[in-house]
């Protein structure tokens, strides 16, 4: 069941990130290539949770929660240099900043509060993969 709701989470963010991706590129804005690598991740780690969840594979499903952790960690990097780079002299912590910025667009918005909805169930599941569950 975890498993299942990390590719649920996994699926609806990358649609979102799509979304969010073919804005900046109808806008003609300048992608960062970490962007691209965020995406790649996203796909790479998608395609060892669905390997996982075919075969139960343990490790397949370790590393899938590994690539997902790179990812996350690509995309919040995005957002605090996207905010740095808007607000270089801002005072505080900037991965707060970025974070409160981000409620005020609803596709960066959603795209935040789904990346746990993948993180968590898929750490559950590698667990539970690892008992022997």
């Amino acid at each position: 069941m975890t498993a299942t709701i990390a590719l649920v989470g996994w699926v609806l963010n990358i649609g979102v990130g799509l979304a969010i991706l073919g804005r900046l590129l109808r806008a003609r804005r300048h992608v960062p290539p970490l962007a691209y690598y965020h995406l790649t991740t996203a796909f790479v780690g998608l395609g060892f949770w669905v390997g996982f969840m075919t075969t139960g594979s343990t490790p397949l499903a370790w590393i899938g929660f590994a690539v997902l952790t790179l990812h996350n960690t690509f995309g919040d990097t995005l957002m605090v240099q996207g905010w740095r780079k808007r607000n270089p002299d801002a005072p505080g912590i900037a991965y707060f900043q970025a974070t409160k910025a981000a409620w005020k667009k609803p596709l960066l918005l959603a795209h935040g509060f789904l990346a746990p909805v993948a993180w968590f169930p898929a750490l559950a599941a590698a667990v539970i993969s690892s008992w022997g569950g």
